[in-house]
């Protein structure tokens, strides 16, 4: 129902027609309500006891919404929503993790949007390009032990396991393998490593060991070699050793004073649901 309109409106100075989204009710007092408007009857406090960093409001007969923001630089934003865009919004999407690779035991989503995946890797002999300090690039065929290797995003985490059941409680190593940090996270140096998907880790985990390996956060990766991992991949290689041996992997442990390995679970939630 149109509102009555007063004589000469629209020519009246300093009039205008204001900007409605479409598909947005025009019930009385709402459609006066802009963005600035709101805003300024919201009154949210830069800085307070509670941060509120974005909030929906139900406006009206709940045939309108406002949805609240605050920028990275502190700024304060509204817009305006249609119902049927807030009920498209609250809607349960379908989601399809499509074909997963043998081996993935865990998957989601986390708090930003993006896909993660586990899969445990089977121990078997790899071919490597290693970077030797006086050889130079050296080719090695070397066993390496099982791992899992993890995907989120861009980022990807690799552990070395000795166990072949793996459980929640699974023990975790370092990867003896350099280009991994001290929390299993892999650099791929000049490599863009893919989106992680079921489709595509494995992919990200050949363009890793693909790669050649140099001295980069090659300590703390063996017993018998604390120093550099690269010494006891090149005399497994000269060995034509056919396991690795397990005993000469380093635990993950929680602090440089702590014994106790940590478990798949603990680093596994540390890593994915680490604040970014």
């Amino acid at each position: 129902m149109e509102r009555e309109r007063y004589p000469d409106e629209a020519d009246a100075p300093g009039t205008e027609e204001l900007s409605i989204p479409e598909g947005l009710p025009m019930p009385g007092l709402e459609e006066f309500l802009t963005s600035d408007v709101i805003l300024d009857l919201l009154k949210i406090p830069k800085d307070g006891l509670i941060r509120i960093n974005a909030a929906l409001f139900f406006l009206g007969s709940n045939e309108m919404f406002a949805f609240y923001w605050r920028e990275r630089n502190g700024s304060q934003q509204c817009k305006l929503l249609p119902a049927d865009a807030v009920r498209t919004a609250f809607h349960t999407m379908p989601f399809d993790s499509g074909w997963m690779p043998q081996g993935t035991f865990r998957c989601g989503i986390d708090a930003a949007g993006r896909r993660w995946l586990s899969i445990c890797i089977p121990p078997a002999h790899h071919h490597l390009a290693v970077i030797d300090n006086d050889l130079g690039l050296q080719q090695v065929d070397v066993p390496l032990p099982g791992f899992v290797f993890t995907g989120c995003g861009r980022n990807y985490w690799i552990w070395a396991v000795k166990d072949t059941d793996i459980s929640a409680q699974t023990a975790l190593y370092h990867a003896p393998l350099s280009n991994v940090s001290s929390n299993g996270s892999i650099c791929f140096g000049a490599n863009r490593a893919p989106e992680a998907s079921g489709s595509t880790i494995l992919q990200a985990f050949h363009l890793f060991l693909d790669s050649p390996f140099n001295g980069h956060m090659a300590n703390n990766k063996s017993q018998k070699h604390p120093g550099d991992i690269r010494y006891l991949l090149a005399e497994l290689a000269a060995q034509e050793a056919r396991f690795f041996p397990h005993e000469d992997l380093f635990g993950i442990a929680a602090s440089a004073q702590s014994t106790k390995v940590l478990s798949l679970d603990h680093l596994l939630n540390s890593v994915i649901h680490a604040r970014r």
